[in-house]
């Protein structure tokens, strides 16, 4: 079991990179485009801060699980 956290702790942290690099790419090309109208701005200005925070959270909650903060959980409710 402790192998399929660790695992899944690095895909959260490899899948928050990756989202995180997508919305930022997105938003550059769209707002870097000659014709931007104001709805892709609003759009993309209300969305980047929430998703990165978000993202940022699933990244830490890899990093706890690759560390193994989440067996220490389980050996105190199993005691």
């Amino acid at each position: 079991m402790d192998i399929i956290k660790k695992a899944s702790g690095v895909l959260w942290i490899i899948l928050s990179g990756l989202a995180i690099w997508f919305l930022f790419t997105r938003a550059i090309h769209e707002l870097s485009l000659p014709d931007v109208k104001p709805d892709k701005k609003i759009f993309w200005y209300s969305i980047l801060p929430v998703y990165v925070p978000l993202m940022a959270g699933l990244a830490l909650f890899g990093w706890y699980a690759i560390k193994g903060e989440y067996n220490k959980l389980a050996e105190e409710y199993n005691s």
